[in-house]
């Protein structure tokens, strides 16, 4: 829809509020954009990461309107920069610099230090989950739409404890714990989150997705068998396995090499088809149970379209080195808010601005992790 038509649509009154049309306007200079920050980030030796990263949001988030009156992103490059050196500075290289003296104490061969490396590695896994947390958290707090701003207002290391213990039981579940982890994850997220003074809801239950994860999981496994099977099979045919032992060849040919990556091509693809429509499944069924205040949501993306938005993003990355990465971020968001629409209705006079909670420190611990999910 266009924006001319949504400022010519009467605002639709219902139990006193009114109805939210979300559309899309594409931000113009994204190449030149895209150039730009890859040459800066080049001549600064990644410092100007920050900045960039900053300046792609901004227009992202401009381009992003609920009735035809755009949201508006207010962090600074500073912030993230100044985040990710305190970070830096008080928690990675400590860690380092301790590793390696204690690995010089102990030597690299002692058990203890396995023992350290087996912790710090623990630690590491618990932190990502608070890190992904506090970034959401960041972005929210500087995120407003007609001069009120989101927030989330829950406690990152609860959220990063969830993270941990839940990551913990995939493999002794065999992996089935993802479809009830991840629901658990979002609704801890979800309900957090406040827009002003009013709250998200969020009330999914995990049972409509298992369907479908168990299609994926069965496929999953179908797939990596006959991929292994084939692969394996290549090989030792190659280095002579079933010849005699005098005329084995311990190497592997190019022609071998060729088919099994071949093999894994198409394994990639059969997996990314099936998870595709997991992923997608997932999406509308969590879009379909937030609400906020009288406002529900109705998110209708597709396998396809999911898989030709990842394979078409990775190729811009791939042959363009990595400089076209904003066009990529771009399409991606227009693709979920051109796929997501609102019903019923907010009353938006009802809004006040919610308790200040200014993140100062911008997305540091997530810069250092590289878990920022935008």
């Amino acid at each position: 829809m266009l924006l001319s038509d949504l400022a010519h649509q009467p605002q639709e009154e219902n139990r006193g509020g009114a109805a939210l049309n979300l559309s899309w306007l594409q931000p113009m200079g994204l190449f030149e954009l895209s150039a730009y920050n890859y040459v800066m980030r080049i001549l600064t030796l990644g410092v100007y990461h920050f900045w960039g990263k900053t300046e792609v949001r901004k227009r992202i988030w401009s381009a992003t309107r609920i009735n035809g009156e755009p949201l508006e992103y207010i962090g600074t490059g500073r912030e993230l920069f100044l985040g990710f050196i305190v970070i830096f500075g008080v928690f990675m290289l400590p860690i380092l610099l301790g590793s390696f003296a204690i690995a010089l104490a102990i030597g690299p061969h002692s058990r203890w230090l396995g023992v350290f490396q087996l912790g710090l590695y623990t630690l590491f896994f618990l932190l990502v989950g608070v890190a992904t947390y506090r970034a959401q958290r960041y972005r929210l707090s500087r995120t407003r739409w007609r001069g009120i701003r989101g927030s989330l207002v829950g406690d990152s290391w609860h959220y990063g404890l969830t993270h941990f213990w839940t990551g913990l039981l995939i493999p002794l579940t065999l992996g089935w714990i993802i479809p009830w982890r991840s629901t658990k994850l979002q609704s801890l997220v979800v309900r957090d989150m406040r827009f002003g003074d009013k709250p998200f809801t969020f009330d999914a239950t995990t049972g409509p997705l298992y369907l479908r994860f168990a299609l994926l999981w069965v496929g999953s496994v179908a797939i990596m068998s006959v991929a292994t099977s084939v692969i394996m099979g290549v090989v030792m045919a190659d280095i002579g396995q079933f010849r005699p032992y005098q005329q084995r060849i311990a190497t592997i040919t190019p022609g071998a090499i060729a088919v099994i990556i071949l093999v894994a091509i198409v394994a990639y693809l059969l997996y990314a088809v099936v998870s595709a429509w997991y992923r997608a499944g997932q999406i509308n069924h969590f879009a379909a149970h937030t609400q906020f205040d009288g406002a529900t949501f109705r998110s209708r993306v597709t396998a396809g379209g999911l898989m030709w938005l990842t394979v078409s993003n990775f190729l811009i990355v791939l042959f363009s080195l990595g400089m076209l990465v904003p066009v990529a971020q771009t399409r991606a968001a227009r693709y979920y808010i051109e796929h997501l629409t609102i019903g019923g209705a907010v009353a938006l006079d009802g809004i006040l601005q919610g308790p200040d909670q200014y993140i100062t420190k911008g997305e540091g611990l997530a810069q250092a992790f590289d878990v920022d999910a935008f």
